[in-house]
């Protein structure tokens, strides 16, 4: 199986591809943040499922919905992740499939906490613009 390499020394989010969405127009990291954290969580919880299940069809297409989403957040770390999980459904590999369960975890829990930063930082910014 081709695996993506991550290590933990990658960074959890690619700040070049967030620098373009916040010059590209005010508040639009922050509503993208938004959306993934809303969605996000759900797909996750679908992956679990289907694991326990070993619905190799329910892993792949929500490890890919869940990749893509990460991906355009520059959650590059989560998003290879997601496209191990997606490549080990398609082969039916149940043994990757689980091993991965227990990487995704981690990494969905520090994206979400990164982006959270993100939109926490964003808002800051808004609101010192707003006052001077």
């Amino acid at each position: 199986m081709n695996t993506q390499f991550t290590s933990p020394i990658d960074p959890v989010l690619n700040d070049a591809l967030l620098s373009q969405y916040r010059q590209r127009k005010s508040g639009l990291l922050a509503r993208l943040i938004e959306a993934f954290l809303t969605e996000c969580p759900a797909l996750f919880q679908n992956i679990r499922k289907a694991v326990e299940l070993r619905d190799f069809d329910q892993i792949r297409m929500n490890a890919h919905t869940l990749k893509s989403g990460s991906h355009n957040l520059g959650a590059v770390r989560l998003s290879a992740v997601c496209q191990d999980m997606e490549n080990a459904a398609i082969e039916k590999d149940g043994d990757t499939v689980e091993q991965l369960l227990g990487k995704m975890g981690p990494e969905f829990f520090e994206a979400e906490q990164a982006l959270r930063g993100e939109m926490a930082r964003d808002q800051g910014i808004l609101e010192v613009m707003a006052t001077a």
